[in-house]
């Protein structure tokens, strides 16, 4: 250390001159560490796979259940009248979108559909391409795991894997939830109103393309059940009853036809009554059919009615360039590390500096 800067250090003569001339003395010291934060950027740069992007962005469109007014002059002409078609919008609340694309059974689903790489030559399960490739920094997984080098590579086998997947999930193994976690990071969506963005990023720009229809279509699959589930329900009940009453009916008219067939020409009091009696319960029984009839098809209707409704504004494109890792970017966050952490570095070797003369003097 040189006598001016202990003098400096000494007196506090800490004016802005002063403190100009203190940092030009530790230049070489501020550049080695700006220099090691633009090494290590660069080093992250070319051991960082790349990663492509692409988006899609969707209109949510409220259709109301009467508003196919085809669906409704289908009822009415059908006689099932008008009051189970009342404008009831077929959405869902736009926040229930991003809950439904970070749910476990959605990201289940999607790692479990099939995907074209160019690294296999049939098409492959993306749980099977996740688990084999381990798309991540080259030095993360070195450290997060060390002895990996020294170990045989993790093969799936797909098949095999599909076919003892559980009907209800109630546990996940490790290796499937870090699965899930990655996926679940590839996916960002914004949602503002009725416009729903998702964007999707993958090792592969063709698989980027497929993934991001994947994430759509099971979106679309999974909102649409959502909706359903209630109606399905009325229409699994009265399809049941259809069939009961269906049933009711047809014994009800085959018995009124054997007694008619065995007692023609008999005009007794006791068979007029029975004939009677036998009428009634077939007009009965015909009646009740006719109405859980028209009850499940009006039921049909509004389950066919209450579908979310998608338009693609901007469909997802192959991309034809790495969203990421950016060399610039990486440069420009290093730098800006490095500049401040150089700042840092000079201060902290001026404290020190500074009461170790203190103690000196």
């Amino acid at each position: 250390m040189d006598q001016k800067t202990k003098e400096i250090l000494l007196n506090d003569d800490f004016t802005i001159v002063n403190l100009v001339r203190l940092g030009k003395r530790k230049t070489s010291l501020f550049l080695l560490i700006v220099g090691l934060f633009v090494a290590g950027g660069l080093i992250y740069y070319f051991t960082t796979p790349k990663s492509y992007a692409t988006m899609s962005v969707l209109l949510v469109e409220t259709q109301q259940n009467g508003d196919a007014s085809g669906l409704s002059s289908l009822a009415s002409v059908a006689g099932l009248g008008g009051s189970g078609f009342g404008g009831e919008s077929s959405t869902l609340d736009p926040a229930l979108y991003p809950v439904i694309l970070q749910s476990k059974p959605f990201l289940e689903e999607l790692i479990n559909s099939k995907v074209k790489s160019n690294l296999y030559p049939d098409s492959v399960t993306i749980f099977k391409y996740m688990v084999e490739t381990m798309p991540d920094n080259y030095i993360y997984k070195f450290f997060k795991r060390p002895l990996a080098v020294f170990e045989d590579p993790i093969l799936i086998d797909d098949k095999a894997r599909l076919s003892s997947k559980p009907e209800e999930r109630i546990k996940y193994e490790p290796l499937e939830l870090l699965v899930l976690f990655k996926i679940s990071d590839r996916i960002t969506y914004t949602s503002e109103g009725r416009i729903l963005t998702i964007m999707v990023n993958m090792p592969e720009p063709e698989l980027a393309f497929q993934f991001s229809r994947l994430v759509k279509d099971l979106l679309i699959d999974y909102s649409t059940q959502y909706l359903q589930e209630k109606q399905k329900s009325q229409v699994e009940y009265l399809e049941l009853q259809h069939m009961k009453s269906e049933e009711g009916f047809k014994k009800a008219q085959s018995a009124l036809t054997s007694f008619r067939e065995r007692n023609q020409g008999l005009f007794l009091e006791s068979q007029k009554a029975i004939e009677q009696n036998l009428n009634s319960d077939y007009n009965l029984k015909f009646e009740l059919y006719r109405t859980v009839t028209q009850e499940l098809e009006r039921a049909k209707i509004e389950l066919n009615s209450k579908k979310p409704i998608f338009t693609s504004i901007e469909p997802p494109i192959i991309p034809n360039k790495p969203a990421a890792p950016r060399i610039e970017l990486t440069i420009a966050f290093s730098l800006a590390l490095g500049f401040i952490f150089g700042l840092i570095g000079v201060f902290i070797y001026y404290v020190r500096a500074y009461f170790i003369v203190r103690s000196d003097s």
